[in-house]
């Protein structure tokens, strides 16, 4: 890269695209999928993310889920003011959590998989909804953990959605949201 290719790239200002969802709507499928196709993109997956800052056996009550999900928004709003787009994979769903994300993230664009129930328990990617119906696994957000679902998504996605129709969902989003929103405040809304 020329050096004032790479002087221009770094002027750039990055973006946040949030995926949420419950446990088997697909929100890695599909943010792997629209990592693929960005550059400068840096994919934060929640499970990869959980276990990098070492919370894998833990915080899976409501206030460890709260505290993870406030770490996963500074770690991605610090990378997008890098320049870079931050695909972000993660459950995190709290009003006060979105609300923090609009409000800081530049180019900030909410995706929320909204798969029904029956659905999302068929497929099952990491077994928690065999594993509750056991009786091994307790906290499941949405059962025995309370979730707040996005108030005013700027895309809500089915189970109908085809994975390609999906990402092509996105990126468009995504470039609507790039020219509409506001730039955020270079000062941190609190916590």
């Amino acid at each position: 890269m020329a050096c004032e290719e790479k002087i221009e790239s770094m002027k750039s200002e990055g973006r946040v695209i949030w995926i949420t969802g419950l446990s088997g709507a697909g929100k890695t499928t599909l943010a792997k999928a629209v990592s693929e196709k960005l550059a400068h993109s840096i994919l934060l997956d929640g499970d990869n993310m959980r276990e990098a800052l070492g919370w894998q056996t833990s915080g899976f009550d409501a206030m460890g889920r709260l505290n993870l999900a406030l770490t996963y928004s500074r770690l991605a709003n610090m990378l997008a003011r890098q320049g870079f787009v931050v695909v972000v994979a993660t459950i995190s769903l709290f009003h006060r959590v979105h609300a923090w994300n609009r409000a800081n993230m530049p180019g900030y664009l909410e995706v929320f998989l909204d798969v029904p129930a029956e659905v999302r328990r068929s497929r099952d990617p990491k077994g928690l909804y065999a594993a509750e119906k056991k009786g091994k696994v307790t906290n499941m957000a949405g059962n025995t953990v309370a979730v707040e679902f996005p108030l005013n998504p700027d895309l809500r996605l089915d189970e109908n959605y085809s994975l390609e129709a999906s990402v092509a969902a996105v990126l468009k989003r995504s470039e609507q949201v790039d020219q509409t929103r506001q730039k955020p405040s270079p000062f941190l809304a609190g916590f």
